[in-house]
């Protein structure tokens, strides 16, 4: 059930960018977290069980499955910039001015955010994806190998989480940073090892529970708890509590739903990336047709809402058209040789991840 789950999640990071109310900023952190607890459980599977440790055909599948979709988006922003430069510098401040050649190259190559940033962005979430491939970078050399290194790397991101939390260091840095994303990335590690040793697994009811708390801590935020909590304890909770949402979510399969909800689980796992990187250049595009100088709102989000899903369902299909063959193929090369999944304790049987991973993670 992680296609809806990760769809979930990317519509709460459309939310809270279009509605445009300091009140909902925070959905969109806890919604980035959520994925970076999710990436670090399926790349340590694909890692483990599909690609076992071959370095090449693994970095091949990722550039296949993050920058072609990018690099998509990025065109047909320009191309919005380029046809109504006016309300797009108006709508987003990224969008303003022409980009240099260093913006472009940021820009292009996804540099990680430890590089300068630049004024222009032609997708303004384009950190996240810099800061996925820092973080496969991590669990390909140490921490996807064994659960000590599992540990250790989440140990040390959750000491640089305390350590921005009480020593009030910079939001930005707390949030926007390749070290933030240590944490989650590594306690999605942790639960895949915990999880094929057959030491613990959260069962659906705990999972249901914590989801619930996961709503709780977030919508309580800046309502019945103060802003201080959102960017304070609400922040590691929202991480552990989805923790054990996404270690009762690996012990089930859409099939025990039926094939319908199967496909539709896959199906919105599809979009969510492209809904992810689409939104802002669709919220221009409604923006500027029907709701000229109403560029923010309830009301914007609910009309923009049709054209995400209409567009990253195009969108994913070109995608399985002329993408996914050739990620198909780098995957089968793996299917007759290389060494086993990790064995669970006796008398436990659990499906691999892996295949599910390279098919559904960002």
């Amino acid at each position: 059930m992680f296609g809806s789950l990760r769809f979930l999640l990317a519509y709460l990071v459309i939310l809270s960018h279009l509605v445009g109310s300091e009140y909902v900023a925070h959905f969109g952190f806890y919604a980035v977290r959520g994925f970076f607890v999710i990436s670090g459980l399926m790349m340590t599977a694909a890692l483990n069980e599909v690609y076992h440790f071959d370095g090449a055909r693994f970095w091949i599948n990722r550039a296949l499955r993050l920058l072609p979709p990018y690099y998509l988006i990025c065109a047909l922003t320009l191309a919005a910039i380029a046809l109504a430069p006016g309300p797009a510098a108006h709508y987003l401040k990224f969008w303003r001015g022409v980009p240099d050649a260093g913006d472009l190259l940021i820009n292009l190559a996804v540099l990680p955010l430890q590089f300068p940033y630049g004024s222009f962005r032609f997708v303004p979430p384009f950190w996240s994806v810099a800061i996925e491939i820092d973080m496969y970078l991590l669990l390909f050399l140490f921490v996807s190998r064994r659960i000590g290194w599992a540990l250790i790397a989440m140990a040390a991101g959750l000491s640089f989480q305390l350590a921005c939390i009480c020593d009030t260091i910079n939001w930005s840095f707390d949030y926007f940073t390749a070290p933030s994303a240590v944490f989650p990335f590594a306690v999605g590690a942790v639960l895949y090892f915990l999880r094929q040793s057959g030491r613990w697994m959260a069962s659906p009811r705990a999972a249901g529970c914590a989801f619930a708390a996961w709503i709780v801590n977030m919508v309580a935020g800046g309502t019945v708890l103060p802003a201080s909590h959102i960017f304070g304890p609400g922040y590691l909770i929202d991480t552990l509590c989805f923790a054990v949402v996404v270690s009762g979510l690996s012990g089930l399969s859409p099939q025990t739903f039926g094939p319908v909800v199967e496909r539709v689980d896959r199906t919105l796992g599809e979009w969510s990336y492209f809904a992810f990187l689409g939104h802002w250049l669709a919220g221009l595009l409604v923006a500027s047709i029907f709701f000229n100088g109403d560029w923010r709102g309830w009301t914007l989000l609910l009309a923009v809402t049709p054209v995400v899903l209409a567009a990253s369902a195009v969108l994913a299909r070109l995608n399985q058209i002329l993408v996914e063959p050739l990620r198909s193929r780098v995957r089968s090369s793996y299917r007759s040789y290389g060494p086993a999944a990790p064995a669970p304790a006796p008398g436990v049987t659990l499906p691999g991840l892996g295949a599910v991973a390279e098919t559904s993670a960002n």
